[in-house]
């Protein structure tokens, strides 16, 4: 399982360093976002065990993947220093880099001096050699966090500074992620303090500094992203909403369909029930239509009394009421599918029963919106009984 996730988290790393690539390569703080996601993406997936090489090359990987971090980590101190304000000048720069290369060289230094011996699943230091191998955690560690500190303070600074949006949100994921990064490097202590215990130290991530790294892979990767995430989300939003409004029509178009099964435009109703999501959109409307081309075949049938009682309702006071407004349209469609059931042609409805003016929709989405209300009207069975009740009184007089 600790395998699986960091691979998960590699991956993660691998999938945003790509994508940066793809939408913004170019610039200095683009080209250090995604150095640092392929670094850290390659160092954690050859660290799994399904990815090491034979015994002979381990020792090499083991110093592979402890560079590649250590320039991941330089990535984040130069992006820190630019995203600082004022800017970090070219020197500045520059001597970050040559910081990070000192680090190198001494880590590369260290790692040779402690004459460690790799195995399958552990590292094992010459004995009175210990001290070089725990300098070289240590070393790491406290690089890590000389080179994240000053990025959470930036970025913290910048998110307090933002209005409200997904840049403030992005910039507090990625200030958390690095919260997260600053433990995640300080584990290798906990290797450090291993080594002068017993001599040696597991290969691979273990289980606390996995329960470290994904959080940061995913919190890092939200957040530099997060302004790309509502348009990403708005289509399956949109989606997810035509398909919720499609089954919510479903009584008032089954009852309509039923009496007048001409108002299908395309093919079997059973059919399409379904559909492929991003067609979601697209059905709704030619439901709409289907409504509206029942509503216009049925006008013939309307009660005039019951059109007579829509219109002056949405001229009374509390016509804002659009729930009774649905209401009152549901009841005169049930009344006129009564009617044309019953054979009976009242005469034909004054124009604005269609839709009290108040709430006559401008859009197809407002027209879905008000139609939903009302099918949720339809199917109420106090709404079918008022309509009865209408009708009997109609056949009184």
């Amino acid at each position: 399982m600790i395998d699986i996730a960091v691979q998960a988290a590699g991956f993660i790393f691998l999938c945003f360093a790509v994508f940066r690539i793809t939408v913004a390569r170019t610039g200095g703080i683009q080209r250090c976002m995604w150095v640092f996601a392929l670094c850290l993406g390659f160092s954690l997936l050859l660290n799994t065990p399904n990815t090491r090489p034979a015994p002979s090359l381990a020792a090499l990987l083991v110093v592979l993947t402890h560079g590649l971090k250590l320039a991941a980590l330089t990535c984040v101190a130069l992006m820190a220093a630019m995203l600082d304000r004022p800017p970090a000048d070219r020197a500045a720069r520059a001597r970050r880099l040559g910081t990070g290369l000192v680090v190198q060289l001494a880590s590369a230094g260290l790692y040779a001096a402690s004459h460690v011996t790799v195995t399958e699943d552990s590292v094992l230091v010459r004995p009175g050699r210990s001290w070089a191998f725990a300098l070289y955690g240590a070393l790491f560690a406290a690089y890590g966090c000389l080179c994240v500190v000053p990025l959470i303070r930036v970025l913290a600074r910048h998110a307090r500074r933002a209005v409200p949006g997904p840049i403030r949100t992005g910039l507090r994921l990625m200030t958390l992620a690095c919260c997260a990064g600053v433990l995640w490097t300080s584990w290798a202590l906990a290797d450090a303090l291993e080594v002068l215990r017993i001599g040696r130290v597991g290969l691979g991530e273990d289980l606390m500094s996995t329960l470290l790294g994904v959080p940061v892979a995913l919190l890092g990767v939200g957040g530099a992203s997060a302004t790309f995430w509502p348009g990403v989300l708005a289509a399956p939003a949109r989606w997810f909403r035509a398909r919720r409004t499609f089954h919510a029509l479903e009584p008032l178009w089954a009852a309509l369909y039923a009496e007048l099964p001409g108002i299908a435009l395309d093919g079997p109703p059973a059919r399409r029930r379904g559909g492929l999501p991003w067609r979601a959109t697209f059905e709704l409307y030619r439901r709409v239509v289907e409504i509206r081309d029942a509503y216009l075949a049925l006008r013939p049938y309307a009660e005039p009394e019951t059109a007579e009682w829509i219109t002056s309702s949405a001229r009374r006071p509390d016509a804002a009421d659009a729930r009774r407004e649905a209401a009152l349209e549901a009841d005169a469609i049930a009344a006129a599918l009564e009617n044309r059931r019953l054979g009976r042609r009242p005469g034909a409805p004054a124009p604005e029963a269609a839709h009290p003016a108040p709430h006559a929709p401008r859009t197809l989405a407002d027209e879905a919106d008000w139609l939903r209300r009302v099918a949720h009207a339809f199917a109420r069975p106090s709404e079918a009984g008022r309509t009865g009740r209408r009708v009997e009184a109609a056949d009184d007089r």
